[in-house]
């Protein structure tokens, strides 16, 4: 890896006032310090010699794995509120929430 630096500590404080970010001076210097890394591993993968590899597909055969649409018979406003504790207007009531007026 390069041991000249890629960003700099003046960089971060101008992405930080650019992201509305306030960061100490010991932030600045330590995200410096880890952005630099990160970009130096980004130059090692971008230096490797990608010439020989073939572009690769999705490698999942399966399309679509989901079943097709079917009308079922389903139960009526009726059947679903006979089990419900409370109904009101043919809707389930539920407890209020704290702060919510009726």
């Amino acid at each position: 890896m390069s041991t000249v630096s890629q960003i700099s500590r003046d960089d971060v404080a101008r992405l930080a006032k650019l992201a509305r970010l306030a960061l100490t001076d010991h932030e600045l210097d330590s995200f410096a310090g880890q952005l630099d890394a990160i970009l130096g591993h980004v130059s090692q993968i971008q230096a490797v010699d990608t010439g020989d590899a073939k572009p690769t597909g999705n490698p999942l055969t399966n399309v679509n794995v989901t079943r097709a649409d079917v009308v079922q018979p389903c139960l009526t406003q009726d059947q679903a509120l006979a089990e419900a504790p409370v109904s009101v207007d043919g809707r389930f009531a539920v407890p209020q929430i704290l702060g919510e007026s009726e």
